[in-house]
């Protein structure tokens, strides 16, 4: 058992076109932190702190709070007489689609995974993120905690007896992360959700199926040009949601026109990700869009490379 772990976890962009609460990416753009530490107490995990330059979008970050809950009652694991205390750094924009509630859901769970010396699997860690990240979008959601925890491209699954799986995809690749200056309420990833279909053609669906397997194949063989390719044939979330997005098209467009493999909406949005395989593409997709995107209100362009797993720091 340790005095105090402090624990880094980077944010990440879910869906990538096909990929709808299945799949995502992380990627170095932001990060958060979260300090946990034992101290006498009731039993109880308790937020002490909540700074850093997007705490004031945080609250009282229930997110994390609720993770570290979820993460000790599947371990099956009492704190009878300590109690559990986190200082959490937000670095990642909330209500930007680049996983927020995610990122310290997934640094408080791995702090604590170390604090306790806690011998579970990585589902059991993201299957706590997910339920924790409930605090903050109604429900639980596996796939950005699942890439803040794992790193790489992340996947997750549940199979027909509700039992979640999850692994994750080593990927080299470069990204460009447009980010326009939107309204963005608590209730934006509830909006976002409702104005989807719920129900489809099964030929439709199935050609996105299809494109999924083919888009996480590319990823495991390295093949970033089909990669970007399959992140931009969704037809079944991509389209109710784009004309939503400030200036969808004219930003894709950019992106495309200065070598992006591949652009779509990061989660659920108003951030786009742009694919590329260095860092220069990813600087000249940069610029395009800074360039050509004037009558955009873009807030921040960002550059980044996918990012490892969340790991404790000093």
């Amino acid at each position: 058992m340790h005095g105090g772990v402090r624990v880094r976890a980077y944010s990440s962009s879910a869906n990538l076109g096909p990929g709808f609460d299945s799949l995502a990416i992380a990627h170095t753009a932001f990060y958060d932190e979260v300090e946990a530490r034992l101290t006498p107490g009731r039993g109880q995990v308790v937020v002490e702190s909540v700074y850093g330059p997007y705490a004031h979008g945080a609250g009282r970050a229930e997110t994390a709070r609720r993770a570290v809950e979820e993460l000790l009652r599947l371990a099956k694991r009492s704190i009878e007489g300590h109690s559990i205390v986190l200082r959490i750094y937000k670095g990642v924009p909330p209500g930007r689609g680049l996983g927020s509630s995610g990122a310290s859901a997934a640094a408080a769970v791995k702090a604590v995974q170390i604090l306790l010396d806690l011998k579970v699997p990585d589902s059991i860690l993201v299957e706590a993120a997910g339920r924790g990240e409930a605090a903050a979008a109604g429900e639980p959601h596996y796939d950005n905690v699942a890439a803040s925890l794992l790193g790489g491209l992340a996947i997750a699954a549940l199979d027909k007896n509700g039992r979640l799986h999850v692994t994750s995809i080593d990927v080299d690749a470069w990204m460009t992360l447009i980010i326009p200056r939107a309204e963005v309420g608590s209730a934006k990833t509830r909006f976002m959700r409702q104005v989807l279909p719920r129900e489809m053609e099964l030929d439709r669906a199935a050609r996105n199926w299809g494109r999924l397997a083919l888009l996480v194949a590319a990823a495991a063989r390295g093949d970033l040009r089909t990669f970007g390719a399959m992140m931009m044939q969704d037809e079944i979330i991509e389209p109710a949601r784009s004309r939503f997005i400030p200036c969808y098209d004219v930003i894709k467009n950019a992106a495309l026109d200065a070598g992006a493999l591949g652009v779509t909406i990061s989660g659920a949005g108003p951030s786009m990700i742009a694919l590329t395989e260095t860092r220069d593409k990813a600087l000249r997709v940069a610029d395009s869009v800074l360039k050509n995107c004037k009558c955009c209100d873009i807030e921040e362009v960002k550059v980044a490379r996918t990012a490892g797993p969340a790991s404790a720091i000093r």
